[in-house]
């Protein structure tokens, strides 16, 4: 029996919001199979590029299965039954994929390796599984066991901010995401890593996030900065003073209209 997306059930499953959306659009379409393209058409381009939206839809695989028609040259998908195995836990990482994400033998966060420092490497999710990560490679990175303790540890310390950093990974635009985090915390610092991670997202990864937390002054926010040295590394901090309404409509526009104006 499928469950209702409603359902504390559904909601229970470790999935990303866009392969929630695929999953209630398949759920009250049965009996009438969709195509990918059918798919995209109902849910817009939010869900990203045409290879994003495909592994989205391959994130259900792992709690449900399909029948799969062929209509032409395109496959139709409907939903057909929940996999008894869906409570079994994270799935595990391949083998071909975690050699992969290990393959430059270099720790993502300190720069030490097994070679020269003796360390130990460990296949780190950037978003954690139980954060509602996935086992997608932009999701992946090499940790020694030291930053993967000390990342592990960050994140039991940000458990009460759980719900407004998944409210913050759930919007589609980098601006809104980086801004919710950033009030989540009310006035508190916040670790750059944080914001990083919540900025960059599987469907939207985001290699100079900084820029786009800057141009929220553009909107009228007030963010400070400064910097903290921890375990041998100095990490910088952003605390919100003082935030303005969300514009109407796309942020990214209003930011680069408000900067026409301004002779940027």
């Amino acid at each position: 029996m499928l469950p209702h997306p409603a359902s504390q059930e559904f909601g229970a499953l470790r999935l990303s919001s866009q392969a929630r959306a695929i999953y209630t659009l398949l759920f009250e379409s049965r009996g009438h199979p969709l195509t990918m393209l059918d798919i995209r058409d109902e849910l817009g381009p939010s869900l990203g590029l045409q290879e994003q939206l495909d592994r989205r839809r391959r994130e259900l695989n792992r709690y449900f299965t399909f029948r799969k028609t062929r209509d032409g040259r395109e496959t139709l998908y409907e939903l057909e039954g929940a996999k008894v195995t869906a409570d079994e836990g994270p799935a595990a990482i391949n083998e071909r994929d975690r050699a992969y994400v290990l393959r430059l033998g270099v720790c993502a966060m300190c720069g030490r390796s097994p070679l020269r420092h003796s360390v130990v490497l460990q296949v780190d999710h950037k978003l954690p599984q139980d954060w509602g990560g996935s086992n997608d490679l932009e999701n992946l990175q090499p940790l020694c066991e030291e930053c993967n303790r000390g990342k592990k540890n960050l994140f039991a310390s940000l458990a009460p901010y759980k719900s407004e950093m998944e409210a913050a990974l759930a919007e589609t635009s980098v601006h809104r995401r980086i801004g919710t985090v950033l009030r989540a915390f009310c006035g508190e610092p916040v670790r750059s890593d944080i914001i990083a991670m919540v900025a960059s997202t599987a469907d939207d990864v985001q290699e100079d996030w900084q820029k786009r937390l800057r141009e929220l002054r553009v909107l009228g926010w007030v963010i400070e900065t400064s910097k903290k040295r921890e375990a041998g590394r100095t990490w910088a901090y952003y605390r919100l003073v003082e935030f303005q309404e969300w514009p109407e409509g796309d942020v990214r526009g209003a930011i680069r209209a408000r900067e026409r104006l301004r002779g940027y």
